[in-house]
């Protein structure tokens, strides 16, 4: 196994490897194995430099540790195995999609359909990630990580990056919406859900001009696909997005809930 091997849902054995530029490193057949405390920004800056692949792991899904990953700009994920051990496996992408969120490109389609929609931040964030875990399944939302989410944003006015839900509603139900994390004036999603035909294009367009709103300067959409392309999104190198997240990391923003009509927050009225 080699560190292109890591991914959702595959085992990663680990011993005792060596200590390295002050951190202490594990391997487990080639793969970083990292344990708290850490210097997560000293770990992002040897990924870019030395280490050509995405993911390291660990065997701690303490929240301490995950805020202080995050707030490094991993994207925290999991894997578990047959026998029942738990893994958190951090990912840096070589390459990421974000954007400025004032570039988004809104379709009429989303316009126009917005008008039956309200949207609402962190007012069900437990049932927007439970939702999340009901469409993808437990691949990468192990069940630990999920815990730790749900612990880190019990407790994220104590915390450098805060944990969020962005919601859509209609007629009182909640019927799209994403967990994502804020780290300054950068917002990372990090998955999303649907319960309804088009619910999930308006939910993202509401999301963009919600960040625009509030002067977050980067949104972070984590691995390219085609649809964040269409949202406008570009692909970034990895050296480069450390520079322009560590830019909005340095800016704090406030993060009003709402509620807001979807269709007065695309049009920028809200």
């Amino acid at each position: 196994m080699t560190s292109r091997d890591i991914h959702p849902g595959s085992p990663v054995p680990a011993r005792l490897s060596y200590t390295y530029g002050g951190m202490l490193w594990y391997v487990g057949r080639g793969v970083p194995f990292v344990a708290p405390p850490e210097d997560c920004d000293a770990l992002a800056d040897w990924m870019e430099s030395s280490y050509p692949d995405e993911y390291c792991a660990s065997a701690s899904f303490d929240p301490d540790f995950v805020d202080s990953l995050c707030w490094s700009g991993f994207i925290p994920m999991a894997t578990g195995e047959a026998e029942g051990a738990e893994y958190l496996i951090p990912k840096m992408h070589v390459e990421r999609s974000a954007m400025d969120p004032s570039e988004v490109v809104v379709t009429r389609t989303a316009r126009r359909e917005s008008a039956r929609y309200d949207f609402r931040v962190d007012e069900r964030f437990s049932d927007a990630l439970d939702s999340c875990v009901a469409t993808h399944g437990d691949g990468w939302l192990r069940p630990p990580l999920v815990a730790c989410w749900k612990e880190l944003f019990e407790t994220r006015q104590a915390r450098r990056s805060r944990i969020a839900s962005m919601e859509l509603y209609a007629c009182g139900r909640l019927v799209a919406g994403e967990v994502g994390v804020f780290v300054g004036s950068c917002y990372t999603s990090l998955t999303g859900f649907r319960s309804e035909s088009g619910a999930g294009t308006v939910q993202l367009a509401a999301t963009a001009r919600y960040l625009e709103s509030i002067g977050a300067r980067l949104w972070d959409l984590g691995m390219p696909l085609d649809y964040k392309a269409a949202l406008g999104a570009a692909v970034v190198p990895r050296a480069e997005f450390l520079a322009r997240f560590r830019e909005a990391r340095a800016v704090d923003i406030v993060r009003p809930r709402g509620p807001f009509p979807a269709r007065a927050l695309i049009d920028r009225r809200a």
